[in-house]
């Protein structure tokens, strides 16, 4: 199939973009790698990778010469120059997080007869606590159907130096990375949907706290407990809910003080887990404290206009929680949500979170505790990746 002349354009601004964008990421992080480099000529295959944050595309390109349409959530396009830059630049193809999205699978098919590569992250989401999250259980069948190579590019490292919580990172992170390849197109049609799954998701698994142990970089980040509310909700010394917060480098609690410090290798030092990973899997074990709890804090709410890919921010409200339902209110205009009708559930960046009821999809922004919620229409809900 013959390249469009949006596609050639993307091609060629993209051949003189890439350095530029690598000098920037190398200002970030440096990407250390392990295994071949791909080649420009090579034949088009699928891409995947472990998710861990915004820069996750660009590690990736560091070592894969050969032009690729990565898959990125729609919430990504919502900002005006993200949008410009991955509409027309990169080429990036829209996706609903946890539906069934005709026109994604079309351009990715497209893509591949058009000899590109295709990247996938088939988490949707990067982690919020060190850990390799669920995959889209669609990935099977996706990859099944394209019928070319699986190629793996495998990441570790990313996490710690830049926890997607926090409010501050390291000046200069370390990111590991190998490439190998995953599947032959030749072995796809012998295995089933489950099994492809299965390879998936035990290449991708990750926990960066292992990882850390191994190497035990000191990443010299400041005030490096500061955002933690982002991510815990649930206080392992006292029980109490959304009473978590940072400090400096000490995790500290409203209600019995502080719960740990966060050392320059990152882990938590005075407190029962020393890695957010077994914190988080505890906390979801108390998740039904967090359901029978009440509480509030201020959100900006958005509607987003999914054609035209348009956030509608109508200011900020007063969000409050009690008996599975939310109330939002400004003093003027009052509104209710159901948690067992809050559909799709996703956290873009560190500070959104957006979700679908009654036909419109909403997007809270400046939001300092939006893991909470995720977590909660994830358990009263189901996973939203069948």
């Amino acid at each position: 199939m013959k390249k469009t002349f949006p596609d050639r354009f993307s091609d060629i601004v993209i051949f003189f973009i890439r350095p530029i964008v690598t000098l920037l990421m190398q200002r970030e992080m440096k990407v250390v790698h392990e295994g071949p480099v791909i080649k420009r000529n090579h034949e088009p295959f699928v891409l995947i990778s472990n998710h861990f944050n915004t820069w996750d595309s660009f590690v990736v390109m560091a070592n894969v010469k050969k032009n690729i349409r990565f898959v990125a959530t729609e919430v990504a396009f919502l900002d005006f120059s993200k949008k410009i830059g991955m509409t027309h630049l990169a080429r990036a193809i829209k996706k609903r997080v946890g539906k069934h999205d005709y026109l994604a699978t079309k351009r990715i098919f497209k893509s591949l007869q058009q000899g590109y590569a295709v990247g996938l992250f088939p988490e949707g989401d990067n982690t919020f606590y060190g850990e390799t999250l669920d995959i889209y259980k669609s990935t099977g069948k996706l990859l099944k159907k394209a019928n070319v190579d699986v190629m793996l590019i495998k990441q570790r490292g990313g996490y710690v130096s830049q926890p997607r919580w926090a409010d501050f990172f390291a000046k200069k992170g370390t990111v590991h990375t190998k490439t190998s390849m995953l599947i032959k197109k030749e072995e796809l049609q012998d295995l089933s949907v489950e099994e492809i799954n299965n390879i998936v998701k035990k290449a991708i698994y990750n926990n960066d706290y292992d990882f850390q142990r191994e190497l035990m970089f000191n990443f010299n980040r400041k005030k490096r407990a500061e955002g933690i509310e982002r991510l815990i909700y649930y206080c392992n010394k006292c029980g109490s809910i959304l009473s978590v917060y940072g400090e400096e480098h000490d995790i500290k609690c409203h209600k019995c003080g502080t719960i740990g410090t966060i050392n320059e290798f990152e882990f938590i030092e005075g407190n029962e887990f020393d890695n957010l990973v077994e914190y988080n899997h505890l906390q979801y074990k108390n998740i039904e404290k967090a359901i029978n709890t009440e509480f509030s804090f201020d959100v900006t709410l958005n509607t987003v206009d999914t054609k035209k890919l348009k956030n509608k921010s109508f200011g900020t409200y007063k969000l409050t929680y009690k008996d599975k339902q939310l109330s939002l209110s400004n003093g003027k205009v009052e509104l209710t949500f159901e948690l067992s009708k809050m559909k799709y559930p996703v956290n873009t960046m560190r500070h959104s979170f957006s979700f679908d009821y009654d036909g419109i999809t909403y997007n809270f922004t400046d939001i300092r505790h939006q893991f909470v919620l995720y977590e909660m229409c994830r358990y009263l809900n189901g996973s939203y990746k069948d």
